[in-house]
């Protein structure tokens, strides 16, 4: 018997489904398939279907299953590695709208790397997969858990350094500060005369804030929000220059010049020294 789980997620994986109804029909596969098919909303005469099953009965099944074919959720690879099964794993892949990224292709890549499963990076290689997991000898897992959080880790730290994702939480960071630091500066325009001390007031007041809600609420980690706060470090410098530049011009007329200097020398400084340095380290490697 061959088990296909599809994990909880809430979103439907029916490409998985259609290409084992194939390669049934193909007589490729020629024993009983189960499917654990949670959201996914699939019928067929070729294979036994169920939306989610009890914890004992599916312990039942990866026991007595031959081997496992699962998407790319952790939990659903592990409970397979903890019954000592071979395991074909297939990811779910946001441009087909199975998942809202891609964390689960570099999941599998980096457990096929150690020799824990065989990855299907497609499901037309699902044939070939099959014909290989024959001759395919898993490593023995021993149960250590800092194997799934270090592969976990090693996909967190991908994403953090991609450039356009980078870039982009960059440009939402930048406005946030500016809505922030506008709102303290008016703020405290109604009690300080001095325009240098509301800006110096309104920036601590705002980087703190932003320091305070990317530590607690963030998923990236400590280092990386350092330089976030770096960015927004130089795009307010170049905004307090300018602010006081146009000094000629009405507030709102110094506040948008200044807005939009800051926000695009520090993109530009953002691109050139450091986007363009990491990207250039990816291709390296």
């Amino acid at each position: 018997m061959i088990l296909v789980t599809l994990g909880t997620q809430d979103k439907s994986f029916e490409r998985l489904l259609r290409e084992m109804e194939l390669l049934i029909q193909q007589k490729v596969i020629r024993e009983e398939v189960v499917v654990q098919a949670g959201y996914t909303e699939y019928s067929s005469q070729y294979m036994k279907i169920v939306d989610f099953l009890p914890k004992e009965e599916l312990e039942k099944l990866l026991s007595s299953c031959r081997f496992l074919i699962t998407h790319g959720g952790v939990g659903s690879i592990f409970d397979g590695l903890s019954h000592k099964k071979k395991i074909i794993a297939v990811p779910r892949l946001a441009q087909y709208k199975e998942h809202t990224n891609d964390h689960q292709l570099q999941v599998i890549t980096e457990l096929g790397k150690e020799g824990y499963l065989l990855p299907c990076f497609d499901v037309k290689d699902l044939k070939a997969c099959l014909t290989q997991l024959k001759s395919f000898v898993p490593k023995p897992y021993t149960g250590n858990h800092e194997l799934m959080l270090s592969t976990i880790d090693k996909f967190i730290e991908k994403e953090i350094e991609h450039p356009t994702n980078r870039q982009g939480r960059f440009v939402g960071i930048t406005i946030c500060f500016q809505v922030l630091f506008l709102l303290c500066f008016l703020f405290f325009q109604r009690f300080l005369s001095l325009e240098w001390v509301n800006h110096l007031l309104s920036f601590l007041v705002s980087i703190g804030f932003l320091f305070f809600f990317l530590t607690c609420f963030g998923k990236e980690k400590f280092d990386h929000i350092k330089k976030l706060c770096l960015f927004v470090l130089i795009s307010y410098g170049i905004h307090f220059l300018s602010f006081f530049l146009f000094s000629s011009f009405s507030f709102w007329g110094r506040w948008i010049i200044s807005f939009l200097l800051s926000f695009f020398f520090g993109y530009i400084w953002l691109f050139l020294f450091w986007g363009n340095l990491v990207f250039m380290k990816q291709r390296a490697k």
